[in-house]
């Protein structure tokens, strides 16, 4: 009996104290590196042989986002419109992250790039959130890993990369 109360007692102890290991707070102002992985599908409308419009819904995970920042383990969705002319695109688009407690961070962005998997680079504004990150204001740059092949016909599959920066007031 009193072996059990030890071990209750010591339970309880580490359980109070370790909460701040590993559960880090997450910082009101910072910067990092960003990493997530996406699938998608997508609307195409060809215009002649040179011109396609696409619009479409992306969804994924976070990957890898400092352990302190509001995008850590948050999965996200996206919706956008692209305009290509001779494989150049350039589009724009609005994305909602979910944070691991409900919260949201939203953000708008803009690109450009070549289609079929080539490289692109698209630029985001945190616009906004709820929760503990309501009234976020960043930004964010992001390209691709080039050459990952759909896992089924009809969806695109991605990694994006790129760093990040927020502040929460």
């Amino acid at each position: 009996m009193k072996k059990a109360l030890i071990i209750l007692f010591l339970t309880l102890f580490f359980l109070a104290t370790g909460g701040n290991v590993f559960c880090e707070e997450m910082a009101k102002e910072g910067s990092g590196d960003y990493r997530s992985g996406k699938t998608g599908t997508f609307e195409l409308l060809a215009m002649g042989k040179d011109r396609v419009q696409m619009n479409y819904e992306e969804t994924g995970v976070v990957v890898s986002a400092p352990e302190n920042s509001p995008l850590h383990n948050a999965s996200f969705r996206a919706l956008g419109t692209l305009h290509a002319i001779k494989g150049k695109w350039k589009g724009s688009g609005f994305v909602e992250w979910t944070r691991p407690n409900g919260d949201k961070v939203y953000a708008t962005f803009e690109g450009d790039g070549v289609l079929g998997g080539g490289p692109h680079k698209s630029v985001f504004e945190f616009v906004g959130g709820t929760g503990t990150c309501t009234g976020i204001e960043g930004s964010m740059e992001l390209g691709n890993i080039a050459g990952i092949k759909p896992s089924k016909k009809g969806i695109y599959n991605g990694i994006s990369v790129g760093k990040f920066n927020w502040k929460i007031p």
